[in-house]
């Protein structure tokens, strides 16, 4: 039977995104023999919490030359009717943020008026298009930190019977005090600012497009104004891999995802991914998590 969205049956989510805000990523939602939308929620927000844990110096964008940045980020769960479900946000001073203005109110209200109307724009295409993803710069009115042009992800929650959006802004923030014991021959590169930004949109461009072929060295340095080098070498040192090898690797846990919490079949995913046929599908996964599609479904969604 399927499980209604309240606070009881939320409050693993609500625990996670306080653990999350602030800086524990090894915190997990307790799994259930539950297969409705809720469990997928659960699962999506434990992946995504174990990927910022194991890659959480990615967040840390060290350059000791000229100031210390963070990427801070807004987050914001949609229900189908555009509604602020949940949220996790938190002011760098501290400063209380009243629940209330946020929390079961419609997400256009909290952006001001220029973003409004950019976000009406593009959230009705993609609504009405296939799209599982878009990029979008948003302002909030809520907090002053929030009111300048944030780059923001939108994204579907799908296999659910009705459809979540996640939202995610993020800012860069910097700070006097923060590693100031950091010794001045530690082993951590340092980047430039623009450089920072450079690899940082990468990231986001991977993101954005798992569904489609990885783009080459070169094309990435085409895209983006830079030399194919500069990526290898420094998306390398943050990510610990190439951008390849960073796509196929954030591809193959969406696949995992999408076995493990929506009805879709094995070969509905392989198409939805990109991916030539079955067969490569199968021999991607399968080098990946040595196990095939196959025994994966059985054992995630058996169990």
């Amino acid at each position: 039977m399927e499980r209604v969205f309240n606070r009881t049956n939320l409050r693993g989510i609500y625990r996670m995104l306080t653990e999350m805000a602030k800086g524990n990523f090894a915190y997990q939602i307790k799994r259930t023999h539950h297969r409705d939308e809720l469990e997928g929620l659960n699962a999506y927000v434990n992946q995504t919490a174990e990927e910022l844990r194991r890659k959480r110096h990615q967040f840390l964008l060290l350059n000791r030359q000229t100031e210390i940045m963070m990427i801070r980020t807004a987050t914001f769960l949609l229900n189908e009717n555009l509604k602020v479900v949940d949220y996790s946000y938190k002011h760098p001073d501290n400063i209380e943020i009243a629940p209330s203005t946020i929390i079961n109110n419609p997400f256009y209200e909290l952006l001001i008026k220029k973003s409004q109307d950019r976000w009406t724009k593009k959230i009705t295409e993609f609504l009405e298009g296939n799209e599982q993803s878009f990029n979008i710069t948003l302002e909030y009115h809520f907090d002053e930190l929030l009111k300048i042009d944030l780059h923001t992800v939108v994204s579907r929650l799908t296999g659910m019977r009705n459809e979540k959006y996640i939202v995610t802004s993020y800012l860069m923030d910097t700070t006097k005090d923060f590693f100031l014991e950091l010794p001045e021959n530690s082993e951590i590169k340092t980047y430039s600012r623009w450089d920072q930004k450079l690899f940082h949109e990468i990231h986001i461009y991977i993101m954005h497009h798992l569904e489609e072929p990885p783009k080459t060295l070169d094309q990435l340095a085409g895209l983006f104004n830079t030399n194919k080098y500069k990526i290898k070498t420094g998306f390398k040192e943050i990510f610990g891999c190439t951008p390849t090898q960073y796509y196929n690797k954030q591809r193959i846990r969406k696949c995992k995802i999408l076995i493990e919490n929506t009805d879709l079949s094995l070969t509905e995913i392989s198409i939805k991914m990109g991916f030539s046929s079955y067969p490569h599908f199968s021999k991607s996964f399968t080098k990946a998590t040595h196990l095939t599609p196959r025994f994966y479904k059985k054992i995630t969604r058996n169990s």
